[in-house]
């Protein structure tokens, strides 16, 4: 039965928090990933997809690293703090001149719980 339970705190952990679509809980010192979906770059270069991050805890106890497929961040602090993740479209011409835009951006809300 402890199996069980343990399990299911588990996967509580990676899932959405109820009822919030763009929230998750995370232990204290754990990395929690959180999904983010580029789009394909065109064949040939000089057309790709870019993630930026922002988190909006200021401080040096609080981290994120980029990985294959999202990102996942991790605090020491417990709390609720906000991330977001904006994903840029970068082209770039044959004259060196580059052109930004915003494709999308999402505000993930992090509970940091003991």
């Amino acid at each position: 039965m402890k199996k069980y339970i343990l399990l299911s705190i588990m996967l509580l952990m990676a899932l959405p928090v109820s009822g919030t679509e763009h929230a998750y809980t995370a232990q204290k010192g754990e990395w929690l990933f959180i999904p983010v979906s580029l789009p394909e770059a065109k064949i040939g270069g000089g057309d790709f997809y870019n993630l930026k991050v922002e988190l909006d805890a200021h401080d040096e106890r609080t981290e994120y690293t980029l990985v294959n497929g999202g990102v996942k961040v991790r605090s020491e602090n417990t709390g609720i703090f906000k991330v977001l993740l904006s994903v840029n479209h970068v082209t770039k011409s044959s004259c060196a001149g580059v052109e930004v835009k915003q494709y999308s951006d999402d505000e993930i809300q992090i509970h940091v719980i003991e």
